[in-house]
């Protein structure tokens, strides 16, 4: 029986070899070494996990087996960091359960959902304190991802592999270590994001050899020595808390990925899957690295669009009562908030149910509300305007009294000159100029982005400190991920995430009222939903308060508190669907001080000042 499945993987590999054949360039420079070395770290990965198998089947309740099993499970992560530049972009829906995030997968909108599974679940229950109670789940995920791995090589039978696909997978490799990576996101109990770090930027190192020598002197000598600097400063941290992310970002992962880009240009072989991200720019922390969501491509924003947009935003004639506009919650002058827990309603008496967040960021969102119902500006626009809590407008009203001013109606023709709809004035018209207003906005001029472009001086020991505290022991950077330190999950930018917090209505932590809202679910009714919330960014919050969808927090110290604790959940609620870990931080006041003091450095310069 041996021989024969020897036989047949065998000769599954000669056909895998003749399909590679037929898919690549006729002179490639990369992919044959590229190929071998996935197929050797394919072999390396399925036997490790053969490995934490056997271990996890011998695994006792005695704490040294649950260790061994922790530490196999270590070696499986480090293996499979050895491919993963390749498995992610050319077999990303095959390898999903090897390294997704613990959470339940939806896909929306048929509202199925996938339970968590994979290397990341496991570590949650292998750091659980009832570990050993669980092994029966350990054992289903650690063979459901072996007998996976066993058929990676096999997956990639048809599919054309060439040297621009396998540039722009170490191109997402860059951005998946340098946002997700080192953040601890992969491992948050494990701690070896670092070292993950530096197996993962190894492999690239040696699949790049071939390009390097294929392109100009000076920028593969470049792309070597940046790369080189990279790894060692990985290689010589001491831990995973004191690893000075921020000096790694400017001495050399930053330059690394410039050079990487002028390098792929050099061999003409660019190419594009992520379309939120702008190649143009040298790195993601450079101004414009991440493109606007853009959902309406038949409307082209012009010059007159944006000023049109700006007078509607302050129009109150948009209102039912002539007195209300979007600048009412949303202030230009207070960082467009209102300063208030949850805004006015239109009666000027009871209140909206959420408080009113910053709109600087909103073009950088793939859902608008708190709750992600709205799939575009516009929308969110249209469904503001007719709320009877918030503009309660009437569509008739507002279009027959701005057709009443010919400022108006000279620029809305001058706005949507070559619009389908034939109407001068519309709803959907005052819409798409109100959210191209928003999308004009400009951003990313705090003091943390001049230091991290070139301003050495600008940033003090604190705000440093905290950036690090920030990316790495805080673990803010594993929900807020840079660059816009909001919900936009890297390397591909596609997806705004949404979490559960188990928010609280008070501020009284050891006797914490339990947050009702049910948020997303409310719209989307699959129980995992329920309590969830859009990942804002956190740019500008020195400005922004009060904090949360609630309004609860009032101060950055007490929103890094609950933080702290462990959320709902760490101060004693019991909120089944919390997807923020419970587990305490373990930040001394002193750190949190560095926490905020780096938030506070991250504040835009008035709009006005731009």
């Amino acid at each position: 029986m041996k021989k024969l499945l020897v036989i047949i993987g065998v000769a599954g590999w000669i056909a895998v070899c003749v399909a590679f054949r037929k898919g690549v360039e006729k002179n490639p420079i990369g992919t044959g070494f590229c190929i071998q070395y996935y197929k050797q770290g394919s072999i390396e990965f399925a036997s490790e996990l053969q490995k934490l198998q056997q271990v996890i089947s011998s695994m006792t309740v005695d704490s040294n087996s649950i260790a061994a099993a922790r530490q196999q499970l270590i070696i499986c992560r480090k293996a499979y960091k050895k491919i993963e530049f390749f498995s992610e972009y050319f077999l990303e829906n095959r390898i999903k359960i090897f390294n997704q995030a613990p959470v339940y997968e939806i896909e929306e909108p048929y509202m199925e959902y996938q339970h968590p599974v994979g290397m990341q679940a496991m570590e949650g229950i292998l750091f659980d304190e009832d570990a050993y109670q669980q092994k029966d789940e350990l054992q289903a995920q650690a063979e459901v991802m072996q007998t996976t791995a066993n058929g990676l090589m096999q997956y990639l039978y048809g599919k054309q592999i060439n040297d621009a696909d396998i540039l722009e997978a170490m191109r997402l490799e860059l951005i998946r270590i340098y946002t997700l990576g080192i953040t601890g996101y992969d491992a948050p109990e494990c701690k070896t994001g670092i070292t993950e770090a530096y197996v993962s930027l190894g492999s690239l190192q040696q699949n790049l050899q071939a390009y390097i020598h294929a392109s100009k002197r000076p920028l593969g000598d470049s792309v070597n020595f940046f790369m080189q600097r990279c790894l060692d400063m990985l290689s010589v941290h001491t831990t995973f808390d004191s690893f000075d992310r921020l000096s790694f970002y400017t001495a050399a992962a930053l330059p690394l990925q410039d050079q990487l880009g002028l390098l792929i240009k050099d061999l003409q072989l660019e190419k594009q899957d992520a379309h939120m991200l702008n190649y143009g720019a040298p790195n993601i922390f450079s101004k414009g690295s991440i493109n606007k969501v853009y959902q309406d491509g038949d409307t082209v924003i012009n010059p007159q669009m944006i000023a049109l947009g700006k007078k509607l935003f302050s129009e109150t004639t948009l209102s039912g009562n002539n007195l209300r506009s979007c600048a009412t919650c949303h202030n230009p002058a207070e960082y467009f908030t209102d300063g208030q827990t949850t805004s006015i309603a239109f009666n000027g008496k009871s209140r909206i149910q959420r408080n009113a967040p910053s709109l600087l960021y909103a073009a950088y969102q793939h859902n608008q509300f708190l709750d992600g119902r709205a799939a575009d500006l516009p929308t969110q626009m249209i469904a503001v305007l007719s709320s009877p809590k918030e503009m309660n407008a009437n569509p008739a009203s507002v279009i027959k009294r701005l057709l009443k001013n010919p400022a108006y109606k000279k620029s809305f023709k001058l706005s949507f000159p070559t619009s389908v709809d034939d109407s001068i004035i519309s709803i959907t018209k005052i819409a798409k100029a109100i959210s191209a207003y928003e999308q004009s906005f400009s951003i990313t001029s705090s003091k943390f982005d001049r230091y991290i472009q070139g301003e050495s001086s600008i940033l003090n020991k604190q705000e440093k400190q905290g950036f690090n505290l920030f990316m790495g022991k805080a673990m803010c950077g594993t929900c807020h991920f840079a660059p816009l330190f909001n919900g936009l999950l890297p390397p591909y930018y596609d997806i705004t995430e949404v979490e559960s917090l188990g928010l609280t209505r008070n501020t009284n932590f050891t006797k914490p009222i339990a947050d009702t809202d049910s948020g997303r679910y409310r719209f989307f009714p699959v129980e995992f939903y329920i309590g969830t919330f859009k990942t804002p960014t956190v740019r500008n919050v020195g400005k922004t308060a009060p904090y949360m969808h609630n309004g609860a927090f009032t101060t950055l110290q007490q929103v890094m508190e609950f933080y702290n604790k462990g959320g709902g959940n760490g101060i004693g609620l019991h909120n089944k669907y919390q997807t923020l870990s419970d587990k305490p931080l373990n930040l001394t006041p002193n750190e949190i001080n560095q926490v905020i003091a780096f938030l506070q450095a991250l504040t835009d310069k008035p709009l006005q000042e731009k």
